[in-house]
């Protein structure tokens, strides 16, 4: 099933129940990248799952730390601006 498939059911979904799906989607994702969130036997759970998301590293990109989408994006308002102005 595709995710535009999937997004009008989820969007049919209770507060409660997407919330339990962003739960789902986490633990799936973390254990896809080798990283179980999943509590330990005997430990209090919500305080774990904190841990180890603490401990974890992300790596979020941005085009503002790319030189090179910096400059396709400057060359793209350019082109754009001189085509409106034409």
């Amino acid at each position: 099933m595709s995710l535009s498939e999937l997004l009008p059911t989820v969007s049919q979904l209770s507060h409660e129940d997407k919330l339990r799906l962003i739960h789902f989607l986490l633990l799936a994702v973390a254990e896809e990248e080798g990283c179980s969130l999943q509590p330990d036997e005997g430990s209090l759970g919500e305080d774990v799952l904190l841990q180890k998301l603490a401990s974890t590293v992300a790596v979020v990109w941005s085009p503002q730390a790319d030189d090179v989408a910096v400059q396709a994006l400057s060359d793209l308002l350019v082109a754009a601006k001189e085509a409106s102005n034409a």
